[in-house]
């Protein structure tokens, strides 16, 4: 019975594991489908960001079923409560990054951003490019610790850091933007609204680095 046990509990920690790495994929897929919308917005085609973002509407619940099976995975099993907990926060952490994307995407069909200045274009082009290499080095990382190569996971979540960093200055040169348009060419509601797309882009590369964060505790518990 002893060695059953020890099988389903194994079987049943492979498959959670498995279905995080699924959600990091799903997270990636998520946030390249936030930057296409990005896109359209920019270049004014409205009809296409609806629909882009209808897309990345579905992404978002997708991920949030993918996230309830982890933890009902995780629920069944008798992992010892520290690792069974730490999987579960990982698992919540990551669902964040797609949270924000999501919440990035509905301020953004709120408003015209093909009527913003060129300079604010462009800073937002700069942040979702960011955002995407972020959620792009946070898989590698998620991938690397599910691989138990725990040094390699630990470095892409240094370079998740730096780019969560990077991202904060390019946030802080949009605020500066914002600060300064002209009231008369953007109506207030659009600069309100604008404010807090930049925000909600920018806690987006928060949640990354939060995940990593979450991916290095697991790593010292599992070293211990």
């Amino acid at each position: 019975m002893g060695s059953l046990e020890s099988w389903l509990k194994s079987r049943r920690k492979v498959q959670a594991i498995s279905m995080i790495r699924e959600h990091s994929k799903a997270t990636m897929m998520a946030v390249e489908q936030l930057q296409r919308c990005i896109s359209l917005a920019i270049e004014g085609k409205r009809d296409g960001l609806a629909k882009g973002f209808d897309v990345l509407q579905q992404k978002e619940k997708e991920a949030d079923v993918l996230r309830r099976r982890i933890i009902d995975e995780l629920a069944k099993g008798d992992l010892p409560a520290t690792e069974r907990e730490d999987l579960m926060r990982l698992a919540r952490e990551i669902d964040w990054v797609i949270d924000w994307a999501h919440e990035t995407g509905r301020i953004l069909v709120e408003f015209d951003l093909a009527k913003m200045p060129e300079e604010i274009k462009g800073i937002t082009q700069e942040m979702a490019r960011v955002i995407g290499r972020c959620v792009s080095k946070l898989d590698d990382c998620i991938e690397k610790l599910t691989n138990k190569v725990f040094s390699e996971a630990l470095k892409a979540a240094d370079e998740v850091e730096a780019l969560e960093e990077e991202e904060d200055r390019l946030y802080q040169r949009a605020r500066g933007m914002i600060n300064k348009l002209d009231v008369e060419k953007v109506p207030m509601g659009a600069a309100i609204l604008l404010a807090q797309f930049m925000d909600a882009l920018e806690n987006t590369a928060d949640r990354c680095e939060h995940t990593c964060d979450e991916v290095r505790v697991i790593v010292v518990t599992m070293l211990r």
